[in-house]
């Protein structure tokens, strides 16, 4: 069956716009896509790599603990006493809480004091080299997991009891269970998100030391990339197919002290589920702007179409002789000129919803600031032009009790109060951005960092003296640093502001360090 011209341009004009349309919607779809998946890989390294510095903090302070009792055990006590062996041991239990159990040894590697619990131990013998290594090396000693006495999964952490000679005369160590309630779970235990987000830990050797699922720890895993990168020392990020065969978004960092492996990881399918909902809202709005074009394609192939029936209609006369002198086939290039016009305006309206979108997707829905998104293209941007600038990174003290005491909705608005007042000071100097959780960021142009430490402490100062939401001011710890002087690339200098900011957690909170009076770790 012969088409009509009318047919054709209508149907060559609308597979062109169906085409545009979701070659536009396929790119951006892609493109939103990749960025998440990269700004989860990088949140995942950059989160993992916390919590390794954070754990290993508490097993240095640990093995300070015990240090401290060891040397005091040295001077004041005979092993023959017991029941004072016992009360040290109870008091470390209690004080470090971070230790399940403690035992108290003699240089022979008899156990001579116990914490409450393992009473039943006391006169026995320490079994497995991993035990009594700190009598053999006069060193504290890490061990890796194993199977105690009493049946039950332990790391086991000891320091020796060195004489007035100097030689081995005991050791004192603790135990942490692996399977049961202990600082991994108080410290890890907290990082699991509806999300589907958690984290877990495995020694040098592959196996969970800590996992989300409590029946898992003690499991082996194998063929798994990012335990081979672990058992290898390696630290980092990558896309993998976990051992549940499930997609997953991982970051992952090495304890330098014990060799452990720390492991971030969300699923893939709800990390990059944003992309899939922002693809049919797209779809859902455009399908009434494609049906509007459709009209007005139809309308205008029937005025296109108009002037060419009247020149087969004039043919068909002057045919048959009757057709007259001048041929009039109406106002052609006007129309052409109106389809024209019609087809920008529609795209027009396509690339403003676009723009919408994008700028919905760089913006932090709850306090109205930029989010991670914009911070890293401005600072593209800011580096690309030389632009030298600093950067604050703050963080709500003790946000956690907040929550906890008054809920998450008081939590929010606090957080909002907080974007409140840092965009009333910060005014046209920077620009506020919420980096996650109770995290801001504010980058100044053209402001060194002891200018932006400044900054940092009178909006520390103002926020302190007021009441927040919650009917109690707030306070926040701040880490300021400079490109380029403290770094050359934005991710190190993100590095560098965070540490400083740990730093000041480190020591009283509410307060803020500047990358010049505090040397981080290069």
């Amino acid at each position: 069956m012969k088409r009509s011209i009318k047919q054709l341009l209508l149907g060559m004009a609308l597979l062109s716009i169906i085409l545009t349309l979701a070659s536009s919607l396929y790119a951006g779809y892609r493109a939103d896509r990749q960025t998440l998946k990269d700004i989860t890989l990088e949140t995942n390294s950059a989160y993992a790599q916390k919590l390794a510095k954070i754990t290993e903090g508490y097993l240095l302070r640990t093995e300070r603990t015990l240090a401290y009792s060891a040397s005091s055990l040295s001077k004041a006590v005979s092993f023959e006493n017991t029941e004072y062996l016992n009360r040290e041991a109870e008091r470390l239990v209690v004080q470090s809480e971070s230790l399940s159990s403690v035992v108290i040894t003699d240089g022979r590697g008899i156990i001579r004091g116990t914490s409450k619990g393992v009473e039943g131990l006391v006169g026995e013998p320490m079994q497995g080299t991993d035990t009594v290594k700190s009598l053999h090396t006069g060193l504290p000693e890490i061990s890796e997991p194993f199977t105690s006495k009493t049946g039950r999964l332990i790391v086991f952490i000891s320091t020796p009891i060195l004489n007035a000679d100097g030689e081995i005369a005991g050791m004192v160590g603790g135990s942490i269970y692996l399977s049961e309630e202990n600082v991994l779970y108080n410290l890890l235990g907290q990082h699991f998100y509806e999300d589907g987000s958690y984290v877990y830990v495995v020694d040098s050797r592959g196996m969970l030391m800590y996992h989300v699922d409590p029946s898992r720890v003690g499991e082996y895993v194998d063929n798994n990339k990012v335990i081979e990168e672990l058992k290898r020392g390696n630290e980092g990020s990558m896309q993998l197919v976990n051992s549940r065969d499930q997609k997953m978004l991982a970051g992952y960092a090495v304890i330098p002290l014990t060799g452990w492996g720390i492991v971030s990881q969300r699923p893939a399918e709800k990390a990059l589920a944003p992309a899939n909902r922002m693809l049919l809202e797209m779809i859902v709005k455009t399908i009434p702007l494609l049906i509007l074009s459709a009209l007005l394609i139809l309308y205008m192939a029937s005025r296109i179409a108009r002037p060419l029936e009247r020149l087969a209609g004039y043919a068909a006369d002057h045919k048959n002789g009757t057709g007259p002198q001048t041929v009039d086939s109406g106002a052609w290039y006007r129309e052409a000129i109106e389809l024209d016009r019609a087809l920008n305006d529609s795209f027009m309206n396509y690339r403003e919803q676009m723009d919408h979108f994008i700028l919905e997707s760089s913006t932090d829905p709850l306090t109205g600031l930029f989010n991670r998104r914009a911070l890293t293209e401005q600072t593209c941007t800011l580096t690309e032009q030389k632009t030298g600038f600093s950067l604050i990174i703050l963080d709500i003290d003790r946000f956690k009790r907040i929550n906890d005491t008054y809920g998450h909705s008081a939590g929010d608005e606090v957080l909002k109060f907080l974007a409140r007042k840092m965009t009333e000071h910060t005014g046209t100097a920077g620009t506020c951005y919420r980096y996650g959780g109770e995290e801001f960021v504010i980058v100044l142009p053209g402001r060194t960092s002891r200018e932006a430490a400044r900054f940092a402490d009178r909006l520390r100062i103002d926020i302190s003296a007021e009441n927040s939401p919650v009917g109690e001011p707030i306070t926040f710890s701040a880490g300021t640093a400079q490109l380029p002087e403290h770094a050359i690339h934005f991710l190190r200098l993100i590095e560098i502001a965070d540490e400083c900011l740990y730093y000041a957690k480190e020591n009283g909170r509410n307060r803020v360090v500047d990358a010049e009076e505090f040397q981080p770790t290069v």
